[in-house]
């Protein structure tokens, strides 16, 4: 099983960004400390536990209630970051692929910060179009050793192992889009789909970082 780490990216200590990429969707504060992505993520082939999470209608959701899923897709978001923003379309196009071939997808907001109403509104005005479940007391992000937004995460329900853990693909960056080199997503899940491993299970994965406060260790 081959893991990929990004290369180190340099550090940006005066907070400086490309208003451009952003499209002055957030304030420079947001980006403090997500410039030197961290190293240290979980390694997929873990088993996930079960979970019930409601979603940002109220609704709950059972993660084992999808055992009949061929592949389950969960992406961590929160209100405001212009990653998730422009990585929502290309996972809705993924969505609109795979869907047919019994793949489910969700989203996971693990923030304090974030209200119902205010995930609600920010998924209207973007178009998420999503199932968007709310981790209020982070305890799917502690246990998944969440980080940032943007993180993807791919379990096969045959065995309840995580399968990936990383970005999309490698076309986000804190300040650029760059052609698309390695869809890490679309990969593993063909490889899901065919009973074969996943030959990139982890990756580094930009994203703004996400505060738990109760963590006693940062990576």
């Amino acid at each position: 099983m081959r893991i990929l780490r990004e290369p180190r990216k340099r550090r940006r200590d005066d907070c400086t960004i490309d208003m451009n990429f952003v499209k002055r969707t957030m304030l420079c504060g947001w980006w403090v400390a997500c410039a030197a992505a961290s190293a240290a993520v979980p390694v997929p082939g873990g088993r996930v536990a079960d979970f019930t999470l409601a979603d940002q209608t109220g609704a709950t959701h059972e993660l084992y209630a999808l055992s009949s899923k061929k592949a389950i897709v969960i992406m961590t978001v929160s209100n405001g970051c212009p990653i998730v923003r422009l990585a929502i379309p290309v996972m809705r196009e993924i969505r609109d692929r795979y869907e047919s071939r019994e793949v489910e997808f969700l989203l996971l907001n693990p923030t304090l910060q974030d209200t119902r109403d205010a995930v609600m509104k920010e998924a209207a005005e973007f178009g998420f179009d999503m199932t968007i479940l709310m981790d209020d007391k982070q305890t799917v992000g502690e246990a998944w050793g969440v980080n940032r937004t943007a993180e993807v995460f791919v379990i096969d329900p045959k065995t309840w192992m995580m399968v990936y853990h990383g970005p999309i693909d490698d076309r986000l960056n804190y300040e650029t889009q760059r052609p698309v080199h390695h869809p890490y997503l679309t990969e593993a899940l063909d490889a899901v789909l065919a009973n074969k491993p996943v030959a990139v299970s982890s990756v580094v994965s930009p994203g703004c970082l996400i505060n738990f406060p109760d963590r006693k260790h940062r990576y």
